[in-house]
């Protein structure tokens, strides 16, 4: 093999190389969603250097003219077949209800760009009723609202 022949295959499997890195896959940390009256932001933490990736994971919510933040200690997280379900609680009233926001965010692999898909805010109100009568009818009654929602990488 000549010289001209090695810095061709050198050339090529180096640019091969760099082609597989920039392509390879990457976990999102920023997603946005929104439907009717309703828009979500999730911001996922990483614990790591600041600058890379935000520090604490937050969720922000928008439901017609209330907003709501949350923090990674108010943000309980599950995970399941169908994706991370993440749950807050939006209103705490004792011996009448409490109020959760519950989203599915599924496992995403970013390629060269954002990625869409679709979920579902769920608005559950359980009812905590304080009274000597037991309490007739559902007990968690919940809206769902569709959601469009796009998966990210950004950068902090």
């Amino acid at each position: 093999m000549n010289v001209r022949k090695l810095s061709a295959v050198a050339v090529t499997a180096l640019g091969l190389a760099w082609t597989g890195a920039a392509g390879a896959a990457q976990t999102p940390n920023y997603y946005e969603c929104a439907g009717k009256n309703a828009n979500l932001t999730l911001i996922v933490g990483s614990k790591a250097e600041v600058g890379i990736l935000p520090p604490q994971t937050t969720l922000n919510l928008e439901l017609g003219k209330k907003s709501y933040s949350f923090s990674e200690g108010d943000i309980e997280t599950e995970r399941t077949r169908i994706g991370d379900l993440k749950e807050v609680t939006l209103e705490h009233i004792p011996d009448l209800h409490i109020k959760f926001a519950s989203v599915v965010i599924p496992e995403v692999s970013l390629g060269d760009g954002p990625v869409s898909f679709k979920s579902q805010l769920i608005l559950t109100t359980l009812n905590t009723p304080f009274s000597p009568i037991p309490f007739e009818g559902v007990v968690n009654p919940s809206r769902y609202i569709d959601l469009n929602c796009t998966a990210s990488l950004v950068y902090f």
